[in-house]
């Protein structure tokens, strides 16, 4: 069985999405816009995969998801672990509407 070739996630449709999100709302840094096409592809929707997947460091990634759910309201935390301050995420409706109008 084959995978349809329009679900494959390449790093071209990745990028595009990244740049699309970034086209759409320029404030939105290029690792803010990789976080939110990462969650809508379901390659990451925590910060330990995501940091680990991209190849930058956690806390890079902590500090934007931060910025994402409380500066610009375009992540919703649900949840956190003390311990090794991996913060699991989800779309906000403000994410969701950004990527209506970025990614068709």
């Amino acid at each position: 069985m084959s995978a349809d070739p329009e679900d494959e996630i390449t790093e071209e449709r990745f990028l595009e999405a990244v740049s699309a999100l970034s086209s759409e709302e320029p404030a939105l840094s290029q690792l803010g816009a990789a976080i939110l096409a990462a969650l809508h592809f379901g390659i990451a929707k925590d910060s330990r995969t995501f940091s680990r997947k991209i190849g930058i460091e956690h806390a890079l990634a902590l500090r934007e998801i931060t910025t994402l759910s409380d500066d610009a309201g375009y992540l919703t935390i649900v949840g956190k672990n003390s311990r090794t301050q991996r913060i699991e995420y989800a779309f906000s409706q403000n994410s969701l509407q950004l990527l209506s109008r970025a990614i068709r």
